[in-house]
């Protein structure tokens, strides 16, 4: 596995594992608990350990997996990111959020704490203010934001006196420079963040399977064929190779999961990279 800088002391694997609608979506289900704990604990077993969740996923039972798949690993040995829905960023929410996340996790710390999405009802100020505690109080390593674009960063980047050292965003090959919730990830984002030392985080690297949903003929496939690799290997490969970029595929199969971790420790050459940049043009 490839690793990348967090911030000046830690450093994430290139490809982890994302837990969207493992545990539901607004609302929780348990009726997969066992497959999703038993896929995060094969997926830790073969590298893939940086976790990615959310307090808003399954209304918290996604943590709930993910506290019980990381219970027979030395905690130190993973690495877990979750996040704090946008209508809980008023100080006392957020930290609410923070200690009720640390029980589902059943963790006495989070790695990384991300704001989901920017409230422009709540000033960085109070937002920032929170976070900054929950790091003097070490139950959060880290911060950082998700959805964000420039500005908002500069502003949030005003109110922390512990750094921001990541920005989850939207990044693919079919969403370089629009996304669902952000513009200009590749014209002005990504650059910022490499210029602030701050790792971006992309999530939906294979546009929830859009990008795959092509021919043997298609560019992306004869690259698999050249590389002997599945399209969605050579797709990843290429937003991993991006400096200052990771990633966070979901995969609940040991199928996927070892797709996911043989996608990277090889490279796509400089002009297949340009073809594939041509292809999917900004």
């Amino acid at each position: 596995m490839i690793y990348k800088n967090l911030g000046l002391a830690q450093q994430l694997p290139v490809i982890g594992i994302g837990t969207w609608e493992m545990g539901g979506r607004e609302t929780p289900d348990v009726s997969q608990n066992q497959v999703y704990v038993e896929a995060l604990q094969f997926a830790i077993s073969q590298g893939l350990t940086h976790i990615d969740t959310a307090a808003y996923y399954g209304n918290g039972q996604a943590e709930i997996v993910v506290g019980q798949a990381i219970e027979t690993f030395n905690r130190s040995n993973v690495f877990i990111t979750t996040k704090v829905w946008h209508t809980k960023l008023c100080k006392n929410d957020l930290l609410a959020s923070a200690y009720k996340s640390t029980e589902r996790l059943k963790t006495s710390y989070i790695d990384l704490l991300l704001i989901h999405f920017p409230n422009p009802d709540v000033p960085h100020a109070e937002s920032m203010e929170a976070l900054n505690l929950l790091v003097e109080q070490k139950l959060v390593k880290n911060i950082g934001v998700s959805n964000y674009s420039v500005a908002q960063l500069t502003d949030a980047m005003k109110y922390s006196s512990a750094p921001i050292v990541a920005n989850q965003i939207e990044y693919s090959l079919n969403a370089r420079n629009t996304g669902l919730y952000t513009q200009n990830m590749e014209s002005e984002i990504i650059p910022f963040c490499l210029q602030n030392n701050i790792l971006v985080i992309a999530w939906r690297p294979l546009g929830k399977g859009k990008l795959l949903q092509i021919k043997p003929t298609d560019l992306l496939g004869k690259l698999a064929h050249k590389y002997a690799k599945t399209p969605a290997q050579i797709a990843l490969n290429w937003v991993a190779s991006k400096p200052g970029v990771v990633t966070i595929p979901k995969a609940t199969s040991q199928q996927h999961i070892i797709e996911n971790v043989q996608a990277v420790d090889w490279s796509l050459s400089a002009q297949d990279v340009l073809a594939l940049e041509l292809e999917y043009t900004i």
